[in-house]
Parts: structure tokens; sequence; C-alpha cells
């Protein structure tokens, strides 16, 4: 009986531990040129747990058949678990996630208000976003200019809404008045979630989900599809 205490004790203590760290997410993008780099890495349970997601590749290649991804997937949870895959994004594949997120929709209670209370809870440490250009013309890089500001500026104010922003971000527009297009743009974000409260809206999803006839069938049959058409889904 006194051991049994005791791992409950434990348990506990470690339940406790562990919802108290945070998942942190890191963001990085670069684009210099025709060159396209993204990276995205996930940290929780302090570090023992960490995803690694890498685009080291995108490329425009007509109207029809529109980008080429290449993404690189790793973690430390499984031996072995690095993977490369190839994803093609064009109008089709967009009208069919614009679906899938109506059907999603439909099938969760209030879905658009858990997402909203799920990313007030958000924290962002950091967040840069630097971009230089030149359209050739010196005239039209200076109205570029600020057209680019206006768009960063409404796009961080949006942003600042949904989230917590734990410092001012830096956003900076640099033009390039050269005779010659370029273009170049680095973006790096940190943001954080409290693992205890990541836990608790998993568990509201859930009963979101049930309290739609069918809801949870449906989640399942999106799963379904999205391994019949190739996309792993992270497991641990």
């Amino acid at each position: 009986m006194w051991i049994a205490l005791a791992v409950i004790a434990v348990m506990i203590i470690l339940l406790f531990i562990a919802a108290m760290s945070n998942i942190t997410c890191t963001v990085q993008y670069n684009k210099m040129g025709k060159d396209d780099k993204a990276m995205l890495d996930i940290y929780m349970l302090y570090g023992m747990v960490r995803f690694h997601y890498e685009m080291p590749k995108l490329v425009f290649e007509n109207m029809k058949k529109g980008f080429l991804l290449k993404l690189e997937k790793s973690n430390n949870i499984r031996r072995n678990s690095g993977s490369t895959s190839h994803t093609r994004i064009n109008k089709e594949k967009a009208e069919m996630w614009a679906y899938d997120i109506r059907v999603l929709l439909r099938s969760t209670a209030a879905l658009k208000k858990w997402l909203q209370r799920t990313f007030a809870h958000v924290r962002i440490h950091e967040l840069s976003w630097s971009t230089s250009f030149s359209t050739g013309e010196a005239e039209w890089t200076a109205i570029a200019t600020g057209v680019l500001w206006s768009l960063k500026t409404t796009l961080i104010g949006w942003l600042s809404f949904q989230v917590r922003m734990k410092s001012s971000p830096r956003i900076a527009v640099v033009p390039e008045f050269k005779d010659e297009l370029l273009f170049a743009t680095d973006f790096y974000c940190v943001s954080r979630l409290s693992f205890g409260y990541a836990i608790y809206a998993a568990f509201v999803l859930v009963y979101r989900i049930l309290k739609v006839e069918g809801g949870l069938r449906r989640w399942f049959r999106m799963y379904r599809k999205m391994k019949a058409n190739g996309h792993k889904v992270p497991s641990v």
C-alpha cells in the first residue's frame, strides 16, 4: 500500500513538473533570390522531446503544377526517424485543403472559438522580419516600400491581438535602388505555450468534437485521408 501511494505521489509530481514546462516553437524562413529555406523546431518537456522540420527546397514550376516542396522531418523519439518527402502545392491542393477545413469546422462545436482561446495563451518572445528588395526602377521601388511597410505593420498588428507579445517585434524594409530585380527576406519567431494548457486545450477539443453528432467519425476519416495521401502524421 505504501509503495502504491509512493508511486502515485511520484506520478503526480512528474505530471505537475511536466505541466509547468513549455512547448517552444521556433520558426525560421530565409529567402535570397531563388533560394528558399524554412525550418521549424518544436521542443517540449524541457527539451526531452524534440521535432525538427526543414524545407530546403521550394520550386515554382508553372501555374498548373504550382509549387514543388521538399520537406525533411526528424525527431529524437524513435531511431531512424528522419524522412524526406516531396509535396506539390497547386490550385487543386489548395481547394482540397479549403474543403477539409470546412469539414472540420462542421465537425467541431465552436472550433474558431477554441482556436482563438488557444492562441490567446501563446506567448511570442522574439519576432523579427526584415526584407530588402529592388524592382529595377527607383520610383516603383519607393512605392513598393510603402506598400510593404503597410502590409507588415497590418499583419503584426493583427497578430498582436491574437497572441501575447512578450517583446516588441523588429521589422525592417530596406529598398535597394538597383537596376535589377532583387528580393531577400529573413523571418525569425520564437513562441511558447504552456504544456499544461496544451493538454487542457486537447481535452476541450475532444469534448467539442464529441458534442457534434458524427464529429469524431469525420475526424478519423480525415486522418485516414491524410495517411492515404501520403501525409505522415507525427507520432510519439
